[in-house]
């Protein structure tokens, strides 16, 4: 199978398990149910899997907010709990006692949501003042402000006493007790080794993992401070719909989108649109590839000519160059008809030159080094839609 996705996990698990969080309080104990709201509650699977969700979603609140500003949200929670056991003390109220659940859960919810933005906003203002974030986020209990802390103490961007004994306590607080209780996120940030003894490549790749269990994005300056390593630890990891999170940073306007491009893609996509159907959740990984792509073909193109660092990311460079050399050397037209092929051929070079004209004068680089870079850009826009269309034991093939 291709190594364009660097690992692959059956499909099923997409679906994150259930949170162990701080909130454990707030739900209702099935263990062994004694009070009516226990009873009601645990007797019915939607009620008991309601009743996990809100337990979930107001822990990931509390870690979404400040220490300070906790009290609020708290005593709102306390007084919902009195409604519910009121509401939920009977069978015969199981109706209403859902659409109580429901209505709480929704407006958690928003809640979450709003308090992850804020968060977002103070993580944006690590390139500005970096301590100052630093002593913002220390306000926080949630994986997110934790990965974000191990981030500026393992770059230096803020010093601290002992920096690997602090990168290592925040690590596993959030492995322990911040996390989804999904075994296989688990197992692959445990993978990573000691965070604090970890390349940058590692530790982007554990904050890459905290990040996807959030609504946050990853923001731009990440790629713009650290280059290819960012662009490896965010690429695709997962081979199924986790590879949509965290979502790359909005800011910069794609090169694919120049019209030269946007040709190529209409001779590429019909003949890769079935094949991305067929691979069902796997696409994901392969529509992560094409963002990472346009992200730093975009926004660093100088970096599209360095060498790969991690051994995915190595791996994934050897089945490029497979796919752009099937490409040049293209026979299967029952797979992409010959027309479509010869036609994308033919407009490759006005794909190219273009590019190289822009990053002239966008970047600053030399005629000699716009041109490689532009041409490592179609060789990345190429191999990531060509290798769909080949068959897995082709581009495993040593």
């Amino acid at each position: 199978m291709t190594v364009f996705l660097p690992r692959w996990l059956p499909g099923a698990l997409v679906a994150l398990c259930a949170v162990s969080t701080p909130s454990a309080a707030q739900s209702v104990d099935c263990a062994k149910p004694a009070k009516p709201v226990e009873r009601v509650v645990c007797t019915s699977a939607d009620l008991r899997a309601r009743d996990e969700q809100l337990g979930e979603t107001y822990g990931m609140l509390l870690g979404y907010t400040p220490r300070g500003e906790r009290e609020p949200v708290q005593k709102v929670q306390s007084a919902w709990l009195a409604e519910r056991d009121r509401t939920c003390d009977d069978k015969a109220k199981v109706k209403a006692c859902t659409a109580l659940y429901e209505t709480r859960t929704e407006d958690l919810s928003k809640q979450n949501q709003a308090a992850q933005k804020r968060l977002a906003t103070v993580a944006a203002g690590i390139p500005k003042d970096a301590k100052a974030t630093a002593a913002a986020l220390q306000r926080y209990d949630g994986a997110a402000a934790k990965a974000w802390l191990v981030y500026l103490y393992h770059t230096g961007a803020v010093p601290t006493a002992d920096k690997d004994a602090e990168v290592r306590r925040l690590a596993e607080d959030i492995l322990k007790h911040d996390l989804p209780r999904d075994p296989y996120l688990l197992e692959e940030m445990r993978n990573i080794g000691d965070v604090a003894k970890a390349d940058t490549t590692g530790m982007l790749l554990f904050l890459r993992h905290v990040l996807s269990t959030t609504e946050l994005d990853a923001p731009c300056f990440l790629f713009a401070k650290h280059g290819q390593s960012a662009f490896e630890a965010f690429g695709p990891f997962w081979g199924n719909a986790r590879d949509d999170t965290p979502e790359l940073c909005h800011e910069v306007h794609s090169i694919y989108e120049l019209p030269e491009w946007k040709k190529l893609a209409s001779l590429i996509d019909p003949a890769i649109a079935p094949a991305l159907e067929e691979r069902d959740s796997i696409r994901h990984g392969y529509e992560r590839q094409f963002a990472v792509d346009a992200l730093q073909a975009s926004m660093m193109p100088g970096t599209l000519l360095e060498a790969p660092r991690s051994p995915e990311a190595k791996r994934a460079a050897e089945a490029r160059d497979k796919a752009v050399a099937a490409f040049r050397t293209w026979k299967d037209y029952k797979a992409w008809p010959e027309a479509q092929y010869k036609a994308a051929t033919a407009a490759l070079p006005s794909a190219v030159s273009a590019t190289s004209k822009l990053y002239q004068e966008k970047f600053g680089l030399s005629a000699k080094a716009a041109d490689q870079a532009a041409r490592a850009a179609a060789d990345r826009f190429i191999a990531s839609r060509v290798v769909l269309l080949i068959a897995d034991d082709v581009m495993d093939d040593e």
